[in-house]
């Protein structure tokens, strides 16, 4: 498997994330500046958000930006240009720890069942496909400013009722070994990349797989492989 992370310039955790404290702004993070300022556009037209809005391109962009100044809404891609969706399942679940009041809506072109699962899962506040109507977008921005728990597009809402929804609620330190692994380490390797001891690793690594429903490693990585698609080149 191609090591599509360094171990040393992670693109989840390349700075300290901050505890939480109260952000104000807007974070756009999409691969596509087309995208972005698309999504600008409705933020002040459609909703009147006069805040300072800022842009960045990739998953270590958001890590950068939140360290130094958290927003109070970050709306986001689950990855950037080759970078991995599992890699943005795990910054999803770290900015949950460390900035539980940042509101995250994402805003995905990956439609898979499992992924969309996992998206829901992870506590965004909202969720919804590239390419629906302006006013979805709107309509959660609305919702999730308001305090909605979690709101989800008609379009989302119709592909996940056709699965049979199951607690897959990974933790951050799951996802971290999982991402490893996926990356072509070891155990014994992933222990050593996040200092932690192989036994501690291995239970992670059982917990995720159960929550999965692989019972192996080979089930793992020839079943589980859609965690590791990779954000397509945006031309651009």
């Amino acid at each position: 498997m191609n090591n599509v992370i360094s171990l040393t310039q992670d693109p989840v955790l390349s700075g300290t994330l901050p505890a939480d404290s109260a952000g104000d702004g807007v974070l756009i993070m999409d691969a596509c500046p087309a995208t972005a300022l698309g999504i600008k556009q409705i933020l002040v037209e459609s909703c009147g958000i006069t805040d300072a809005i800022h842009y960045v391109q990739s998953l270590a962009g958001i890590s950068s930006r939140v360290a130094s100044a958290p927003p109070a809404l970050l709306i986001m891609d689950i990855c950037g240009e080759k970078e991995r969706m599992l890699d943005g399942l795990r910054l999803l679940a770290h900015l949950n720890e460390v900035c539980p009041t940042m509101k995250i809506i994402v805003c995905t072109d990956f439609n898979d069942d499992r992924i969309l699962e996992m998206l829901i899962s992870s506590k965004a506040n909202g969720i919804l496909l590239k390419h629906e109507p302006s006013l979805a977008l709107a309509q959660c921005v609305s919702k999730c400013l308001a305090g909605e728990r979690q709101w989800l597009s008609p379009k989302v809402q119709r592909l996940y009722v056709k699965t049979t929804p199951k607690n897959t609620a990974l933790t951050a330190r799951e996802l971290d070994v999982l991402a490893h692994l996926f990356s072509g380490l070891s155990v014994s390797r992933v222990a050593q990349a996040l200092h932690r001891d192989i036994r501690t690793v291995s239970t992670h690594k059982r917990n995720a797989m159960m929550k999965l429903g692989f019972h192996n490693d080979s089930e793992l990585f020839s079943r589980g492989t859609w965690m590791a698609q990779i954000g397509p080149a945006t031309g651009l």
